[in-house]
């Protein structure tokens, strides 16, 4: 029997080489912005004094930790998806990257992808970002916590699929 050969493993990609310049920006400046809102926010919610302090002092950091705990959970995501379509489960290949929740496998693999990167904001936050900004253990604790989930990549679970 003749191998078959699956274009769309090539293309793919591609597509993610192409489609990466144009939403790097975007991506970039929106993190940025609803990073500092949430700090903001939570800093209101707390009623800690001297927010814009605070605020410069971690937000860089808060960022670019964000980004990289983002990326870190998309590369896993994409690394299952290249793993499940090499074993031959290409529906479930297929709806991690259409739209997941059409296939239990494909949802399974994107909230994982989605807690590992919640897990690493939370490192980072609580280990690096907040270390000078909060005194208290508890209180940096809280708001990397805060973070994690507020700041989950929840876009690895929308549908590119528009029905």
């Amino acid at each position: 029997m003749k191998k078959q050969i699956r274009l769309y493993n090539i293309i793919m990609p591609l597509w993610l080489l192409m489609a990466f310049p144009a939403m790097w920006l975007p991506t970039l400046a929106g993190n940025y912005i609803i990073d500092s809102a949430v700090l903001l926010l939570l800093l209101k919610i707390k009623k800690k004094s001297g927010k814009k302090q605070i605020w410069k002092s971690c937000i860089l950091k808060v960022w670019a930790f964000g980004m990289l705990s983002d990326i870190i959970g998309g590369a896993v995501l994409v690394g299952l998806d290249l793993l499940l379509d090499a074993l031959g489960l290409h529906k479930a290949s297929a709806a991690i990257m259409n739209n997941p929740w059409v296939n239990p496998i494909a949802a399974v693999s994107v909230m994982l992808c989605m807690a590992l990167s919640s897990v690493f904001i939370y490192l980072f936050d609580s280990r690096v970002s907040f270390k000078k900004t909060f005194d208290e253990e508890k209180e940096r604790k809280q708001f990397a916590l805060y973070f994690a989930v507020i700041t989950t990549p929840w876009l690895f679970a929308s549908s590119i699929v528009v029905y």
